[in-house]
């Protein structure tokens, strides 16, 4: 059964996972949950949807929890944004080390084409503006954008009707100090260190999840004309092991 929410600003909560929480106070600084969310549109700084898109709290399929985020965009005819969206402002400032995990699930029906569907990206903040986008292109999950950074994480050829792990570190940080590092389903597919990653305009940036169906904006999909990506299991964590969904407690 499908709750929707409200599209609204909400106000953003930094969460500490239970676990984080009991640990003694000088492992703290190195193991820390700065943000978490079990599958809700609720918790999140913004949330939106453009058009006749869809950003919603679904009771079902779930990853672990009892709810999972939901979004959807269908083409309506016209060029322009497709994006239905949570957003974690302030999630990282440059000098700072952090891991981003999620699961998502390719929404019923899903069929793989040549069209990249965003599910994540980062952004720098004061003035916004695209910087890394992770999407799936065919049956692969690639990432790109203007920062230099892209490639192709991995296949995921008959997942689609699967929750699959994703977990991306960024270090943010110039003079070949940066690193960028990707694990699919617990297994680390991207792994570049020693390289300049930094947003172009901004000191801090910010952390978008849902849908952007990228290649509409300009054109006609190839491939369905209704997409779902759903997700759960968010979490900015100091580590992989914090980050990772398959680890919650």
């Amino acid at each position: 059964m499908r709750r929707r929410q409200a599209l609204t600003t909400l106000a953003g909560l930094g969460l500490a996972g239970a676990a984080t929480a009991l640990l003694p106070a000088r492992a703290q600084a190195a193991d820390e949950v700065f943000f978490q969310n079990r599958g809700s549109v609720e918790g999140w700084d913004y949330a939106y949807a453009q058009k006749d898109g869809v950003i919603e709290t679904v009771d079902s399929p779930t990853y672990k929890g009892a709810h999972a985020l939901a979004a959807t965009q269908t083409y309506i005819g016209e060029t322009g944004g497709y994006h239905s969206e949570v957003i974690k402002r302030g999630a990282q400032s440059v000098g700072e080390d952090r891991y981003y995990g999620q699961v998502i699930r390719l929404g019923p029906g899903w069929t793989f084409h040549d069209q990249n569907v965003t599910f994540q990206q980062w952004s720098p903040e004061d003035p916004e503006g695209p910087w890394l986008l992770m999407f799936v292109m065919g049956s692969q999950i690639r990432f790109g954008g203007s920062g230099g950074i892209s490639g192709t994480a991995g296949s995921i050829s008959g997942l689609q009707d699967t929750w699959i792990s994703v977990v991306t570190r960024l270090r943010l940080a110039g003079s070949g100090q940066g690193a960028f590092e990707v694990w699919l389903n617990g297994t680390r597919r991207v792994s570049r260190t020693g390289l300049t990653v930094l947003p172009s305009t901004s000191r801090t940036i910010r952390w978008s999840n849902g849908i952007y169906c990228t290649a509409w904006r300009d054109g006609a999909p190839s491939g369905p004309r209704e997409l779902t990506i759903l997700h759960d299991n968010h979490r900015i964590a100091s580590t992989y092991a914090l980050a990772e969904p398959a680890g919650w407690a």
